[in-house]
């Protein structure tokens, strides 16, 4: 018996089908706790969610059917990765299902996407100021999704107007500091690019002499530099712990401020 060839099909080729509004079936064999903190939505896509065990299952369970997938129409199957997809994919193609798999799953997607969006809001900016430079960099706040999402969302209502980061890690990444001028690509925690800043100045002090007027500027919480020093000493104190390094008040910040220039 040969193997089965399974067909495939790129985020790139994807996004263009939804972009046509093409009416698809994607079916994500991630747990459903991965599914809910993320899957792939579109107005034309059906979305399933059928954990890969269960497909798994199907091998050795001749009767075993699973209500929700259908043999009527091609089914395009993501998990992380691709190669969960793969597995599910003969197995499913055994069954006699018409079924594609996304090459390099959710992870692939979301880079994708990601440089679509930076591509597409940069070349928009262009049209606007066509003196733009030709470099840029594009970046998300904090650690995690949420507070990309929630500070992202802040520069784009205008509140957030600074930022500091670790000067430490410059040095220990051999890095260059931000420059004034530069263009800065602003992603929510997607990945999506949703603003364009310009950096107006960059300084470099230590943490317990930042002012009240930069901790304003940065719009977080009440804004105080109370809430600034409480917030940061804990993200710096766990940024120097994944290199064996200790928080000090004397510790060199960076502080920047920039402009909003453009927004989705």
């Amino acid at each position: 018996m040969y193997p089965i060839m399974v067909k495939t099909i790129t985020a790139e080729e994807l996004f263009s089908k939804i972009k046509a509004e093409q009416e698809l079936v994607l079916l994500d064999v991630r747990a459903e706790d991965k599914y809910n903190q993320f899957h792939i939505e579109a107005n034309t896509v059906e979305d399933l969610n059928v954990p890969k065990t269960e497909i798994f299952a199907l091998e050795n369970e001749v009767e075993k059917v699973i209500p929700q997938l259908t043999k009527n129409r091609e089914m395009i199957i993501t998990c992380t990765t691709g190669n969960s997809a793969t597995k599910c994919a003969t197995i499913l193609s055994s069954k006699d299902y018409d079924v594609t798999v996304l090459e390099g799953g959710i992870t692939a997607w979301k880079e994708y996407v990601s440089n679509e969006s930076i591509e597409r809001i940069w070349e928009e900016f262009k049209r606007v100021h066509p003196d733009a430079p030709a470099q840029y960099e594009a970046w998300s706040f904090g650690n995690s999704k949420q507070m990309a999402d929630e500070l992202a969302k802040l520069v784009v209502e205008g509140t957030k107007t600074a930022t500091s980061s670790n000067y430490t890690l410059y040095e220990l990444e051999d890095e260059p500091l931000p420059a004034v001028g530069l263009h800065n690509i602003i992603l929510d925690g997607n990945g999506i690019a949703v603003a364009i800043v310009k950096n107006m100045s960059v300084e470099v002090m230590p943490f317990n002499e930042v002012t009240e007027e930069h901790a304003y500027l940065e719009g977080e919480g009440d804004r105080s530099l109370h809430y600034w020093k409480k917030v940061h000493e804990e993200f710096f104190t766990n940024e120097l712990k994944d290199v064996n390094q200790d928080f000090y008040h004397e510790l060199p910040v960076v502080c920047e401020t920039f402009k909003l220039l453009y927004k989705n």
